[in-house]
């Protein structure tokens, strides 16, 4: 046998055993002092370096996975959060009945209804046709499918949960839906283009009401009767409460305003208007004055058209309905209709902060209105008065009545429906240097928190507000403010905003440059963004950024990187505008240099002269021109009075350069 054809020798392993143990011998134990404790160390270094090592690996085989997974399978991260939690319920009324408190739970939960409300009309009278102890409950539904359906299982649950036999008024059968639908088709088919949908063909009405009937009903009936003898109201009075469902969608719900209707009948049952008002009404009204708080004027307003009696032009019917009460059919009732009064009545007959209260409980629209209200209110105010309505009280003392309506009106509601007022609430005070605005940035992170957990979708100026406060606040450690300013525009990428825009870049600069942030931090933040705005292919800035950059600029005394932005209009091509100009004298003027506001006359009332359309036509350009010579040259508007024609002495100073402007401006005029 050659070796070439000779199989390979294996050798076998050897195995060693286990070393002997003596019978009488033990182990060293892990918690024997007589161990090293070098070498539990190094042990314990081992362990850990291969549970790093597990972790790589497992990074690596995600990693590894992922790239392997093609495009079309991989799945995006959510744009919008959803809710964690639900809205909260209406409150319940005392002595109500067990089964409005599973009938809102039913409607929230199972049928998914928005916009959940409750009156309570027990105090109605005489009572409704509906029923005596009316309980009224809103809801709105999404959509004509939504509604049908949800008001089909509502009844049906009624029936098998509860025994209520529930009557729904609007709803369609299946088959009677059918009937219709195909009636519907067969008269457009013969009609050809002259189709019927604008018409009210009773199929899509946007609105059910389900009667659930009186609960509770009790043997015995008696009669209403009035003062004067006669019965009045419907029929008899049965002891029981009623419960009605009305369920709408969302533009019928706003269109018809039942809500307002129900409490404004409500309002003229409690107050109903006295006969004697022409001869005490002054009295009352001076009493009413002076039991009640005293309120802003803007206050007043708001109360005033909340509460507004319907014989005052205005008032809810006109708000809501939009109509003329000509214009509207009169329906039979058995209620008493108010004797036109020719006295002036009262606004705040009803503006009284507990009755405002009770109002509010259980109307969520009118919070909703009280809310728009304010904050349009507070769009208006300047620093001065946004500080005294927004400041916080001294010892002792109670709240604006600004801040008094906002709480009240926040009440009980969600906070994703109040987070945009809390947050223009919060703008306005840091910006017109409110001094509980400057604490940390605790307000602040909890409004990008549930930003981000509700997931409320904010508009791109709220976003913009959101970073203001964020760079406004006072806070000791810059990271911490960066690293919640990196949240705010992490979620706006998320959310498909653009977060490479020049009124974003601006209005972190604008809002890094108050003295509330360290300089030196400051300074840095602002070059870094300062790159980002002259980046390739930028749009040109409409001018209220560039306005609004030019003050970061002048406040920051970095007149060079302000003429750089001065000159981004002619580098595209774009003519400049009046108030640019005026905008740029008066931060002149501002400074209160010499040397910056002859700077400025120099370069600036040339061009001027070149602009298309004409600048120096406008009175205010030539006005704020003045008075930036006036700092440049104190003596050039008396000097202007000299003839231009004048010789020796007189000729220099006649002939000066800001002599000659003055001279050119005045003789625009």
């Amino acid at each position: 046998m050659s070796f070439a054809s000779a199989k390979p020798l294996h050798r076998r392993a050897h195995i060693v055993g286990a070393l002997p143990i003596r019978r009488f011998s033990s182990l060293p134990k892990p918690n024997d002092p007589a161990l090293d404790t070098e070498q539990g160390q190094s042990v314990r270094i081992v362990e850990e370096e291969q549970e790093s090592g597990k972790d790589e690996a497992n990074a690596t085989a995600d990693e590894t996975k992922l790239a392997n997974v093609p495009w079309y399978l991989q799945v995006e991260p959510p744009t919008h959060i959803a809710s964690l939690e639900l809205p909260p319920l209406p409150e319940i009324p005392p002595d109500a009945p067990p089964l409005i408190g599973s009938l809102l739970e039913y409607a929230s939960e199972e049928m998914g209804l928005d916009d959940l409300s409750l009156l309570d009309l027990r105090e109605l009278d005489p009572s409704p046709a509906l029923g005596p102890s009316l309980f009224m409950l809103f809801g709105t539904a999404r959509s004509g499918r939504h509604l049908n359906v949800s008001a089909g299982r509502l009844v049906r649950w009624l029936r098998y949960k509860h025994r209520v036999h529930a009557d729904a008024d609007g709803l369609l059968g299946p088959n009677e839906r059918k009937i219709k639908l195909r009636r519907k088709a067969r008269r457009a088919k013969l009609l050809g283009t002259m189709g019927t949908d604008d018409a009210d063909d009773g199929i899509s009405t946007g609105w059910i009401c389900v009667n659930l009937g009186t609960i509770d009903r009790g043997g015995t009936e008696s009669a209403v009767v009035a003062e004067d003898g006669r019965v009045s109201g419907f029929g008899v009075s049965q002891a029981g409460s009623t419960i009605v469902f009305q369920i709408m969608t969302e533009g019928r719900r706003a269109e018809m305003g039942l809500e307002a209707l129900w409490t404004q009948a409500l309002d003229r049952s409690l107050n109903p208007p006295s006969k004697s008002g022409s001869t005490n009404g002054g009295k009352d009204s001076t009493s009413r004055a002076e039991a009640g708080p005293e309120l802003d004027s803007v206050e007043k307003t708001i109360v005033a058209n909340m509460h507004r009696p319907i014989g005052i032009p205005g008032g809810r019917k006109e708000q809501f309905t939009g109509v003329s009460s000509l214009n509207q059919a009169r329906f039979y009732s058995t209620q008493q209709t108010p004797e036109p009064v020719t006295t002036e009545v009262d606004p705040l007959s009803t503006s009284s902060p507990e009755e405002l209260a009770r109002v509010l409980a259980y109307d969520a629209h009118q919070k909703q209105r009280l809310l728009e209200l304010l904050r349009a209110q507070l769009d208006k105010m300047d620093a001065q008065t946004a500080q005294a309505a927004l400041g916080e009280p001294n010892d002792g003392a109670q709240a604006s009545p600004f801040m008094e309506l906002m709480e009240l009106a926040m009440e009980t509601l969600p906070p994703a429906r109040t987070w945009g007022y809390r947050l223009a609430v919060q703008h306005k005070a840091i910006t017109s240097r409110v001094t509980r605005a400057f604490g940390s940035l605790d307000d602040v992170r909890s409004l990008v928190k549930e930003l981000r957990v509700y997931g409320i979708e904010a508009t791109r100026d709220q976003y913009l507000q959101l970073l203001s406060c964020i760079f406004y606040a006072h806070e000791q450690y810059p990271n911490v403010v960066v690293d919640l300013a990196l949240d705010v525009v992490k979620t706006m990428h998320q959310r498909h905003e653009s977060i490479m825009a020049d009124d974003l870049l601006v209005t972190i600069m604008e809002s890094a440059s108050e003295p509330t942030i360290r300089r030196r931090w400051k300074m840095g933040l602002i070059e870094r963004l300062d790159k980002l705005l002259y980046r390739p292919n930028a749009p040109c800035m409409n001018e209220q950024l560039l306005m609004r950059l030019m003050t970061v600029y002048a406040g920051a005394w970095r007149w060079d990187r302000l003429w750089n932005v001065w000159g981004i209009p002619a580098r595209h091509l774009r003519p400049r505008s009046a108030d640019l100009y005026i905008h740029m004298f008066q931060l002149a003027v501002a400074s209160a240099s010499v040397r910056l506001c002859t700077q400025v006359l120099r370069r600036c009332i040339p061009t001027a002269t070149n602009e298309d359309p004409p600048v120096l036509e406008d009175a205010r350009v030539r006005r704020a021109a003045l008075v930036c010579i006036q700092i440049a040259d104190p003596r050039a508007q008396e000097d202007a009075e000299l003839p231009p024609d004048s010789r020796g002495q007189l000729q220099r100073l006649a002939n000066r350069e800001f002599v000659r402007f003055t001279r050119m401006l005045r003789s625009r005029t």
